[in-house]
């Protein structure tokens, strides 16, 4: 009708991937989640006396590295596969990014230690919750040009994989998320996070990032 214009829709800045490999779409500028809905979950049993692994390696020494991290906890059946699956996740996300080394973070969580909305000083952040709530994000939608965005609350589901893009990347666009709120609910969470090793003039913000998780 003459004299009405159309507000075409606005392209989502979150990418639902199919496949490992269409992760990648985490690099197109307009995109600042990427998220994987892998069709099954790596079952893990109680993580009574789990301690956080924490280390910097090579892609091709990963799974190496892992399996002797794992050796060094209380010892349960679905180490030697959530072994495997974090260097599978691992090599998928230093192909993406263009990695040699990659940073492996893998903690049980059963408090609020991230509870408040954020975004990481990071470039791309890759997480998963191999057991309990997943991460929660905040997507936002244009519904009216003349309207501020509509803000709301996702979660990752258990066992799906999502690439993060954080303020290195991003700025003032980075993807906001934050932890569940389990304290007191006796829930406990096997958390994966994957980064690359930080640059020397962003390395005090990439440690603190980290702690935040």
């Amino acid at each position: 009708m003459k004299g009405m214009s159309t507000l075409a829709p606005s392209r989502s800045h979150v990418h639902c991937a199919r496949t490992v490999g269409d992760l990648a779409a985490i690099l197109d500028p307009a995109v600042t989640l990427a998220i994987w809905e892998r069709p099954s979950v790596v079952p893990v049993g109680p993580l009574n006396g789990f301690g956080t692994i924490q280390m910097t390696t090579s892609v091709d020494r990963a799974h190496a590295a892992l399996t002797d991290a794992f050796a060094q906890q209380p010892q349960a059946a679905w180490h030697a596969d959530i072994a495997a699956d974090i260097a599978a996740l691992t090599a998928s996300f230093a192909a993406i990014m263009a990695l040699s080394h990659v940073v492996i973070r893998l903690e049980r969580v059963v408090g609020d230690a991230c509870k408040r909305w954020h975004a990481d000083y990071v470039s791309v952040r890759l997480i998963c919750t191999y057991r309990g709530s997943g991460t929660q994000w905040i997507e936002r939608a244009i519904e009216r040009a003349d309207a501020p965005p509509v803000e709301t609350p996702r979660s990752l589901a258990p066992g799906a994989v999502g690439l993060f893009k954080g303020r290195v990347l991003a700025g003032d666009q980075a993807i906001v998320h934050r932890s569940p709120q389990i304290a007191g609910t006796g829930e406990e969470r096997l958390l994966l996070a994957l980064d690359a090793p930080p640059p020397a003039e962003t390395a005090a913000l990439w440690e603190q990032a980290m702690q935040r998780g």
